[in-house]
């Protein structure tokens, strides 16, 4: 009686056991992205060309959507050959398309973002050039790609521009928004 008793406490912690490891794996691929829904990345492109430094997080809601910020603050002079902006603010929301891969939220996505920016921009007053510093907020769209690999890391590339809304008379019409980014999945 007392190997029957041990054998089926031994089966009864086997099975809470095995039932708790399938409802963790459910959990993990509820939405193909298993534990790691936050990403930070840097644009290495502005880093090494520009002396500015865009840092974005996005939360990975589920594999097609995800939604962030990418802050940017820009270290050289417009007038050197950098950008415009010396400050960007810029929440954005993404939709990832044809996603067939594991660790979703990945692939082919399209942008929607908003940018609330200072900086900046030439003006001609009585035929002569001046620097007027301006503040403005932009809406707009890109589209890029994401590769992340079963580690974590992250390659991305994206590509688009908005137009500001006219907010200071001073600021530049458009606005653009992208680059090469590497990052982390976490």
């Amino acid at each position: 009686m007392k190997n029957n008793y041990f054998k089926s406490l031994l089966l009864f912690c086997l099975l809470v056991g095995f039932q708790s490891f399938v409802q963790a794996q459910e959990n993990d691929d509820q939405f193909g992205v298993g534990d790691r829904q936050n990403e930070i990345r840097l644009d290495v492109f502005d880093a090494a060309f520009f002396s500015a430094i865009d840092l974005s997080y996005e939360r990975v809601n589920d594999t097609a959507i995800g939604y962030g910020a990418s802050l940017f603050v820009n270290f050289r002079d417009s007038n050197d050959g950098g950008y415009y902006e010396n400050f960007a603010f810029t929440p954005f929301f993404r939709f990832y398309f044809f996603n067939k891969e594991d660790y979703g939220a990945k692939g082919l996505f399209l942008e929607v973002f908003s940018k609330f920016a200072s900086g900046e921009d030439f003006e001609f007053f009585n035929n002569v050039e001046e620097e007027v510093d301006y503040f403005d907020a932009a809406l707009g769209i890109a589209i890029g790609k994401k590769w992340v690999n079963k580690r974590g890391f992250m390659l991305e590339i994206s590509a688009g521009g908005g137009r500001n809304i006219g907010l200071d008379d001073n600021s530049p019409e458009f606005t653009f928004r992208g680059g090469i980014s590497l990052g982390y999945r976490f």
